[in-house]
């Protein structure tokens, strides 16, 4: 299935974790906007961004936010009191040749000039025969700093800022200034231009193709004429994320797209709440029933709205922000919220989990090479009495796990399965469990499995391999495996994993985790590999000698 890790999402999740705050009852404190200044507005910008931070530090909800540290962090580190910063203007104009052109401007309510800290401008150069305070940048990318005023600072290209002082940018001339002028008021005011952006979109989606369960929305680049979004935090006014297509046709389509992207996110999620109520922890199944609950509840508040040409993803007006349609709203932003960030949640659980996993296996590496350094062989597979395996190698390795007290509770002289040692498999170590397994570490599981066969690491003799047998290099040999829990066997059995030429990645790469298995090299350096190896590669892997040249992939 298709990601929502992307930065949109993530993004997406961060605006409407802050719709939720507007919802009633926010107590919203009403500033009077000072006007914008568009004085060093591009007049080719595609993208412009405008904030009042000081407006949205003074509402209720901001209040409860460690405004001193960031207060005391900005001055400590740039010189100027963030705090004190009432406008930011960003204008970004299409990408041509090169990177985009941009301008940022801060208007802020005391002198900021001559505060910066030398750290900022110290790469800078000053320019003395200037009018107002100007650091030029060396780098003609990167931003000159330019004091139009005490209370303001523009950061712009050094080529910029001198077509603007000698008069030869005009922000009168940008289409998206009168947009900009009747959005004073809003705290956060977005308005993209998607025109000309088209063909950059176009193209990225060509070298980046996107799922399949997403192909539909390759069209999208071409329905979409413009973008704004509205956020306002400090006093009551409308909220809202709206799409403006072509022509009502294309909003229509544009409406389709949305509805059945939603769709497929929802499914994805729905997968996730499956795995948690099937998951054997009580509070994993609760919060599973809890997702569920929140996507029902949020399902159909949430849906697209089509008024002609613009297509309101989310729309909440200054009067929709008390009463019922308000807690409706609060319900449908929070499920759907919930609803975004479950897979990352999941995600960054997996990935404690895989990380947790390399260490066991890191471990287990260890114990080998110490075991190789301390009787100048790597184990058998087994210890054998009158031609009979007895007991696996993960037995054998126990003292240099510092597990000899569990080592000496072994009857070496009998097989895993007698009667004194069967005791014993409830006592496995952890390590030898992964974290992702449906298993508890005192059913004696482990998936953690030698290569066994002939010419591997575990020859399935009575003799361990010598350091100097694995000619193909020991940063080119596996010689262990993770394996999936329908493959996980008895820890002390003397057991392993053998290549199979029709499926060479069975009881690998699969349930455990997603698309790949964990591999530990000879040399003690543990590797992902993929479910989608080649299966040649593979093979010449888990040779200790076979003269092949391969690299781990």
């Amino acid at each position: 299935m298709f990601s929502t890790k992307s930065i949109g999402t993530r993004s997406l999740c961060w605006f409407l974790a802050l719709l939720t705050l507007v919802t009633p009852n926010s107590q919203l404190i009403a500033q009077e906007a000072p006007p914008i200044d568009t004085t060093y507005l591009l007049p080719q910008a595609c993208v412009v961004v405008s904030l009042r931070p000081q407006a949205m530090f003074n509402s209720k909800v901001f209040k409860m936010m460690p405004l001193e540290v960031l207060q005391a962090a900005s001055v400590q580190y740039t010189g100027i009191d963030a705090l004190q910063m009432d406008q930011l203007l960003v204008s970004v104009e299409p990408p041509g040749a090169g990177p985009p052109n941009y301008t940022v401007t801060l208007g802020f309510t005391a002198p900021v000039a001559g505060k910066l800290h030398p750290e900022i401008t110290k790469s800078l150069e000053q320019q003395a025969d200037s009018e107002r305070p100007h650091f030029k940048n060396p780098k003609p990318l990167e931003p000159s700093l330019y004091f139009p005023s005490d209370n303001m600072i523009l950061a712009t290209p050094e080529a910029t800022l001198q077509k603007f002082l000698a008069g030869g940018l005009k922000a009168t001339e940008s289409s998206l200034r009168e947009k900009l002028l009747t959005a004073a008021d809003d705290d956060l005011y977005v308005a993209v231009d998607f025109v000309p952006l088209r063909p950059l979109v176009n193209m990225s989606l060509m070298q980046q193709p996107i799922p399949q369960e997403l192909q539909h929305l390759y069209m999208a680049p071409d329905l979409v004429k413009a973008v704004e979004l509205r956020l306002n935090l400090s006093h009551p006014g409308t909220n809202e994320l709206v799409v403006e297509a072509n022509n009502a046709e294309d909003a229509e389509k544009l409406e389709q797209l949305v509805i059945k992207t939603s769709d497929l996110m929802i499914a994805q999620v729905a997968q996730q709440i499956a795995q948690l109520k099937s998951d054997p922890d009580p509070v994993q199944q609760a919060m599973g029933r809890y997702q569920e609950r929140m996507i029902l509840e949020s399902k159909s508040a949430l849906m697209p709205q089509r008024d002609g040409s613009r297509l309101f993803i989310f729309r909440q007006t200054a009067d929709q922000q008390e009463g019922e349609m308000g807690t409706l709203t609060a319900t449908a932003v929070t499920g759907i919220l919930v609803a975004l960030l479950l897979p990352a949640v999941q995600a960054a659980r997996e990935a404690a989990r895989r990380i947790a996993s390399i260490n066991n296996m890191k471990r287990i590496m260890l114990a080998l090479l110490n075991y190789e350094s301390a009787t100048k062989a790597f184990p058998a597979h087994a210890s054998y009495k009158d031609d009979k395996p007895l007991l696996s190698w993960r037995v054998h390795i126990l003292p240099y796990l510092e597990q000899q007290e569990l080592y000496n509770q072994f009857r070496l002289d009998e097989p895993w399965n007698s009667e004194h040692n069967k005791t014993l498999i409830a006592k496995m170590p952890e390590l030898y469990l992964d974290p992702s397994s449906r298993w508890q570490p005192t059913e004696g599981r482990t998936h953690y499995l030698g290569v066994k066969g002939e010419g591997s690491f575990l020859n399935g003799t009575d003799k361990g391999i010598k350091m100097k047998q694995i000619t193909d290099g020991t940063s080119n040999t596996i010689a262990i495996v993770q394996v999936n829990d329908d493959r996980a066997i008895t820890w002390t059995k003397p057991d392993d994993w053998e290549f199979d030429a029709k499926n060479p990645m069975k009881g690998l790469a699969g349930s455990m985790h997603p698309g790949t298995s964990h591999a530990g090299l000879a040399d003690g350096y543990i590797h992902a590999i993929s479910k989608d190896i080649d299966p040649d590669v593979f093979k010449k892997l888990l040779t200790i000698a076979g003269g092949e040249e391969v690299e781990v992939p």
